[in-house]
C-alpha cells in the first residue's frame, strides 16, 4: 500500500467488484425514497391517511433491520458474494412488482411489496461494509465508505426525482419503481460473473488466517454476542444510531410534504430543497471522511470528537431552515447546503470507526447490529411523524422534534471519545496475536 490518499484495493477485480456494489446500492436507495415524494398521491389513490403511509414506512425499515441481523450472521459464515446477490434480488424484485398496477391494486399489497423491498435493503448493509473493509485498508476506509455514501446519497436524491417524473406520465407514480428496479438485474448478472470474494482480513496490517474458523465457531452464540458488546465503542456507536437516525427517517419521509403544506411550495420547489440538501450531504460526507481518515492515523479519538461536535453544529442551520420563512428561494437553499454539509459528518466516519475497532471475522455481525439500531431510528421516524400529525396536525412541531433528536445522538457519540483508542489497540492485538 502507498501512503497517499487514494482509495486503494488489492486488484483490478477488487476495484471492479466495489464499483458494482456502489451501483447496486444506488438503485436500492433510489427505490427507498420514492414513497416520501408521492404521499399525497398514495393517500388519494388508496384512500388512507398520511399517518398510515408513515406506518408503512416504519414497517419497511424495521422488518428490513431484522432481516439485516440474519444476513449479518450469514455474512460471517458463507460466501458474501452470493449473499449480496440474494439481498439485491430480494430487494429489487418486489420493487419492480410495486410498479405493476395489477399487483399493488390496494394499500395492503403496496405495503407488502414495500416491506419485501426493505428485506433486501436490510441485507445489503452488513454485507457491503464487511466486503469494503477487506477491499480497503484502514488508511482509506472513511473515504471508501464515503464513496458508498455518495452512491446512497445520489440514490436518495434520485428517488424523489423519479417520482416527480413519473407523476408527469400517463402511467403515473408506479413508473418510478420500475425505473429504479430494472437496471439492477443486469448489474446482478455482471457482478455474478466478474466480482471477487476477498479473503477475510486481507487488508489488515496483520494478515488473518483464522478469521473464518472463528466466525463459524461463534456464529450467533452468546459468546459471539458478548464479544461484540464487550467493545464499548460498539455499544456507544450502536446506541447513538437510534436518536441519530430518527431525523433521517422522519425528515426525508415528510419534509417535501412539510414544504408543500406549511410553506405552500409547489411539489417541484419542495423537492428541490431536498435535492440541494442531499447534494450538500454527499459533498460534506466525502470531505469529512477525508478529514476523518487523516485524523484517525494520528489518534482514533479525534474522529469521535469531530463527529460529536459537528453533529451539534449542523443542527443550527436545520432549525433555521425549518422555522423561518424567506421571500427568496436562495435563502432556503443556502441553509439546506449549510445543514447538509455539517450534519453529514458522522455517516462515513462512524462506519470507518466500526471497521477499525472490530476484527475481520465479526464485522458482518457488527454491521448487522449497527444497521439494526440505525434502522430502528429510521423506522421510528415516519411513525413518529405520523403520530404527531394524527394528534396535532402540526407539521412545524413534527420537524422540530425530529431535529432535536440529534442532541441525544451527539451526547451518546461523545462517550466513544473515551473508549475508541483502547478498543482499536485491543483489536490490533487480537488480530495479529489471536492466541492472546
Amino acid at each position: 500500500m502507498n501512503n497517499d490518499n487514494r482509495i486503494e484495493t488489492n486488484s483490478f477485480r477488487d476495484k471492479l467488484s466495489l464499483t458494482m456494489i456502489v451501483f447496486m446500492s444506488f438503485f436500492l436507495m433510489a427505490d427507498m425514497y420514492i414513497t416520501p415524494a408521492i404521499i399525497p398521491e398514495l393517500s388519494n389513490e388508496y384512500k388512507v391517511s398520511s399517518d398510515m403511509i408513515g406506518w408503512a414506512g416504519t414497517a419497511f425499515m424495521l422488518l428490513g433491520a431484522v432481516m439485516g441481523l440474519l444476513f449479518g450472521y450469514l455474512n460471517d459464515r458463507v460466501s458474501r458474494k452470493k449473499l449480496l446477490i440474494i439481498a439485491v434480488t430480494v430487494g429489487e424484485v418486489p420493487c419492480l412488482l410495486t410498479g405493476i398496477a395489477g399487483i399493488t391494486y390496494n394499500f395492503e399489497m403496496f405495503v407488502l411489496m414495500r416491506t419485501l423491498t426493505g428485506f433486501g435493503i436490510g441485507g445489503i448493509y452488513p454485507i457491503t461494509f464487511s466486503l469494503l473493509s477487506d477491499y480497503v485498508s484502514d488508511k482509506n476506509r472513511g473515504k471508501a465508505s464515503a464513496v458508498v455514501d455518495i452512491a446512497w446519497g445520489l440514490g436518495i436524491m434520485s428517488g424523489p426525482l423519479l417520482a416527480s417524473y413519473a407523476l408527469t406520465t400517463d402511467y403515473g407514480w408506479r413508473l418510478a419503481f420500475i425505473i429504479a428496479a430494472v437496471p439492477s438485474f443486469p448489474l446482478i448478472i455482471i457482478y455474478w460473473f466478474t466480482a471477487s470474494e476477498p479473503k477475510r482480513g486481507q487488508s489488515e496490517r496483520g494478515q488473518v488466517e483464522h478469521g473464518q474458523s472463528i466466525a463459524q465457531e461463534q456464529g450467533l452464540s452468546v459468546a459471539g454476542f458478548k464479544g461484540i458488546l464487550s467493545n464499548r465503542t460498539n455499544v456507544f456507536l450502536f446506541l447513538q444510531g437510534i436518536p441519530g437516525s430518527i431525523p433521517w427517517g422522519l425528515l426525508p419521509f415528510w419534509i417535501i410534504t412539510f414544504f408543500r403544506e406549511e410553506r405552500n411550495f409547489s411539489a417541484q420547489d419542495a423537492t428541490m430543497i431536498w435535492e440541494v440538501f442531499g447534494i450538500a450531504t454527499v459533498i460534506g460526507g466525502l470531505l469529512w471522511a477525508m478529514l476523518g481518515d487523516y485524523l484517525f492515523q494520528r489518534r482514533a479519538k479525534y474522529v469521535a470528537i469531530l463527529c460529536s461536535s459537528m453533529i451539534l453544529l449542523g443542527m443550527l442551520p436545520e432549525y433555521l431552515l425549518l422555522n423561518f420563512t424567506f421571500e427568496q428561494q436562495w435563502n432556503y437553499w443556502a441553509l439546506a447546503i449549510m445543514g447538509g454539509l455539517f450534519i453529514s459528518v458522522a455517516s462515513s466516519n462512524t462506519r470507518a470507526l466500526l471497521m477499525n475497532v472490530n476484527s475481520p471475522n465479526q464485522r458482518g455481525r457488527v454491521f448487522s447490529f449497527y444497521n439494526f439500531f440505525d434502522s430502528i431510528g429510521k423506522g421510528l421516524g415516519p411513525a413518529i411523524g405520523g403520530v404527531i400529525l394524527a394528534s396535532t396536525s402540526d407539521y412545524q412541531l413534527m420537524v422540530n422534534i425530529a431535529v432535536s433528536f440529534w442532541i441525544l445522538c451527539a451526547l451518546l457519540y461523545s462517550f466513544s471519545i473515551f473508549t475508541v483508542d483502547k478498543d482499536r489497540a485491543a483489536m490490533l492485538k487480537n488480530t495479529q496475536h489471536p492466541e492472546s
